[in-house]
């Protein structure tokens, strides 16, 4: 937890020099003298700065305490695995907060008496300042001032969810933008071109469904642009096309299934272009076979939708930032709070996307 320790010795100050005047002022409101003679009047004086010395103690006291149950709820979380709701810890907080301030009032009032008056720990104990009436004062004094830094605390928690949700957009177009880089860039651009020039010469019918799904490719691309999310309908279209590209480009070297199931969840969100991120791995770390085919299957799994593909290893391994999977992993964070889920066997590899209804878009 960061501490703000400017903003804790202003309010601690603050705090202590309006309780300081209050008690002072309380305390020598019969004796018949101005404000003005109040302010010059030595007695007066020390009796304020007493209070605010008390004050200000009672507040650090609070802060110490506050950081170390946070250290100590911290502690249970990552050992054991206990989280508590927010109520539950500022009810945590609360009590610990009003605890702290009668125990350290009695405890910091009882030496600053010996410091400041002379006044024996005997004599405290017996004296007037143990009455009930004392202990409700204090407690009724630190509920208000507990209040006070809950509300400039839920303030701050406020602020820094505004931060984190700002750079969390940011972090989403990053990722969003380089994902559709890969596929208007110039390489993929020219391969599928090539494609087209020689399908154009051997067979023209084909040729042009081909340029049908080129040109619905980029278009769905472009439109797809400002969006993080779209319905697995939406992907199931586009990801038909693509496939279909690469059959042409491959000699329909490419089994691509699809479990009926897929078509009861359509209307489901998962990350745009997610399904061609995972496609474009199968094709780029395996043997296309020019003889059979390689089998790719998209079922729904777990809440997700699952990717799998046999693996055909090839001899020569090509160089792989895993850009496209990291890319895909950190999208599906920032917009579901879920990671996806690889698994990376000996003769398959499948990736789960966990997937996330309309109205909670």
């Amino acid at each position: 937890m960061a501490v703000k320790w400017r903003r804790h010795v202003v309010l601690a100050c603050s705090i202590g020099v309006l309780t300081g005047l209050a008690i002072s002022y309380y305390s020598f409101q019969d004796s018949g003298m101005s404000f003005l003679d109040l302010i010059l009047n030595p007695r007066f004086l020390k009796n304020t700065f007493f209070s605010f010395v008390l004050s200000v103690l009672i507040y650090a006291t609070n802060l110490i305490s506050t950081l170390l149950m946070e250290k100590v709820l911290a502690k249970l979380n990552e050992k054991y695995e206990i989280s508590l709701r927010k109520l539950s810890r500022n009810i945590i907080f609360f009590v610990n907060g009003v605890l702290t301030s009668v125990v350290s009032y009695y405890v910091f009032l009882s030496i600053l008496l010996n410091l400041f008056y002379n006044i024996s720990f005997a004599s405290f104990l017996n004296g007037s300042h143990m009455r009930f009436s004392n202990l409700i004062a204090i407690i009724m004094i630190s509920m208000f001032v507990l209040l006070i830094v809950f509300v400039f605390s839920y303030n701050d928690q406020l602020r820094q969810l505004e931060i984190k949700n700002k750079e969390m957009e940011i972090a989403l177009q990053k990722s969003q933008i380089e994902s559709m880089k890969e596929q208007l860039s110039p390489h993929f651009l020219f391969n599928n071109m090539n494609v087209l020039i020689s399908t154009i010469q051997e067979d023209q019918i084909k040729a042009e469904r081909f340029a049908r799904s080129f040109s619905k490719i980029y278009r769905y691309v472009l439109e797809q642009l400002d969006n993080t999310v779209c319905s697995i309908s939406d992907e199931l279209s586009f990801i038909k096309d693509y496939v279909y590209l690469l059959n042409v480009r491959y000699d329909n070297a490419i089994d691509f299934v699809i479990s009926d199931e897929v078509y009861n969840y359509q209307e489901e969100l998962i990350p745009t272009l997610s399904l061609q991120v995972l496609i474009e791995n199968v094709v780029k770390h395996n043997v296309i076979p020019s003889e059979g085919k390689i089998k790719i299957v998209l079922e729904i799994q777990n809440n997700g939708l699952l990717l799998w593909n046999e693996k055909r290893v090839k001899h020569r391994k090509e160089f792989s930032s895993k850009v496209g999977l990291k890319n895909l992993s950190q999208r599906t964070r920032l917009l579901f709070h879920q990671d996806i889920i690889i698994k990376n066997l000996e003769k398959s590899f499948s990736v789960n996307i966990p997937f996330n209804r309309q109205d909670s878009k």
